[in-house]
């Protein structure tokens, strides 16, 4: 989409959240939310990705298929995930009055028209009907077929992505309290989040990244050195 088409998404979603949940800060929300999880998507793909590639270099046993092409099913499916998490966060917070119709509105937000039959619409029926647990180890092999090297990313890594989409709920909710348990979550998962000298591991706005660590998702480096 272009940027006119954007904006016209968003004020459509904006109405169409501010109605159903009779509120009035649905553009806010919106632009909290898909700045986190754009965010995020694009950090998950970079650790199992460039991150992988830097540090150990390319698998000769991996066929090259095309970048472009890689990157765009592996992004597709790592917002197919924030967008079951997310809804799933936000019901079980009771900050939406209906799960699904939010997963549903999220999807459209995030995804555009999805046809009942399409690949994500299958996926996200799949998630579903899984538990937390069972979502992200589903998770964890679907991203490995879509990009092979994935499965080379630290383990750490997607313990640590569920609760970053929280978070990300969380803040454009305006709930900080929930953030921060969520991000306690995390630091018992990497306590060295806390070392970071730069942003000592606080919760940074949807959008922002530290330049440091990469909080709210953690750099390589960070990841792989958590004694």
């Amino acid at each position: 989409m272009n940027a006119q088409e954007i904006v016209s998404c968003c004020s459509t979603a904006a109405e169409e959240f501010d109605h159903h949940e009779q509120r009035s800060d649905g553009l806010q929300v919106i632009e909290s939310l898909c700045g986190g999880l754009k965010l995020i998507r694009d950090a998950v793909y970079a650790r199992i990705h460039a991150d992988v590639e830097r540090r150990m270099g390319t698998d000769s046993m991996i066929f090259p298929l095309s970048e472009e092409k890689s990157e765009r099913t592996a992004k597709l499916e790592i917002e197919i995930y924030q967008i079951v998490v997310a809804a799933g966060a936000a019901e079980a917070k009771g900050y939406i009055s209906d799960g699904n119709w939010f997963r549903d509105w999220l999807t459209q937000l995030r995804l555009g028209n999805v046809d009942g039959n399409s690949r994500a619409a299958r996926r996200i029926s799949y998630y579903v009907a899984k538990s937390p647990s069972d979502q992200r180890l589903a998770f964890s092999n679907i991203l490995a077929i879509a990009l092979p090297e994935a499965s080379r990313s630290p383990l750490i890594l997607l313990r640590l992505v569920p609760a970053a989409v929280q978070i990300a709920v969380a803040l454009a909710f305006g709930k900080s309290v929930d953030a921060q348990q969520w991000r306690h979550e995390q630091t018992e998962i990497l306590p060295s989040i806390a070392d970071c000298y730069s942003c000592h591991g606080k919760l940074m706005e949807n959008g922002e990244q530290c330049t440091m660590c990469g909080n709210p998702l953690w750099t390589y480096e960070w990841l792989t050195n958590s004694d």
